[in-house]
């Protein structure tokens, strides 16, 4: 009992709290040397002015806790383990991230005045899959647009990708920022080229 009373005050003066949770990053360190899909696009003084738009993911997985399924199909949070903010919005931060690191430019932050501009390329990203599957592998599938000068065409892409890990945590996120950044490299091809990557299935309208 005494203990317990112990504690209790421990817990009013900041004391006996649970471990702090760990947080994790899509985006690696800024001076890794680049990936081969991004050393294969065009040189950076091709990049165009471009908008990247709010990013949307699965509801399940909308969360700053990392969200495992398991192979019964059952979604498991992790409690005290955390992206640094909201998928949605982490996955939008880390893909600006890797489309300046590609393109030698960042997008343009004030998006209804940059759309205004007849330059800019607004790209908008709809994730569908991202699976995180402990021990065996991640996924992440996602439709992305790409809507060229306004009155120019739009190249819309579906794309697929999946990484074999193996058990822990620390696996599952290098997995993702795998397919983090191959999706930013396709989309940085079909922006600095604009033509369809060969490995997305894309239409034009």
């Amino acid at each position: 009992m005494k203990s317990f009373l112990l504690c209790s005050a421990l817990v009013l003066l900041g004391g006996c709290s649970g471990p702090s949770a760990y947080h994790y990053t899509l985006s690696p360190a800024a001076d890794r040397t680049p990936s081969a899909a991004l050393s294969a696009l065009p040189t950076p003084s091709a990049a165009k002015a471009y908008v990247l738009g709010p990013v949307t993911v699965p509801s399940e997985v909308d969360s700053t806790m990392l969200v495992t399924r398991e192979a019964n199909g059952r979604l498991l949070l992790l409690s005290d383990d955390r992206w640094t903010a909201p998928l949605s919005a982490h996955l939008q931060s880390a893909l600006g991230l890797e489309l300046t690191q590609a393109l030698g430019m960042p997008p343009l932050q004030n998006i209804t005045q940059a759309l205004a501009q007849t330059t800019a390329t607004l790209i908008q990203v709809d994730v569908q899959r991202f699976d995180l599957v402990p021990g065996q592998y991640v996924a992440l599938d996602a439709l992305w647009r790409l809507r060229f000068e306004q009155g120019a065409q739009v190249l819309t892409c579906f794309s697929r990708f999946k990484q074999n890990v193996e058990i822990g945590v620390s696996a599952l996120v290098l997995g993702q920022q795998k397919n983090t950044q191959l999706l930013s490299a396709q989309i940085a091809q079909a922006l600095s080229t604009r033509t369809a990557p060969s490995e997305a299935s894309c239409t034009r309208t």
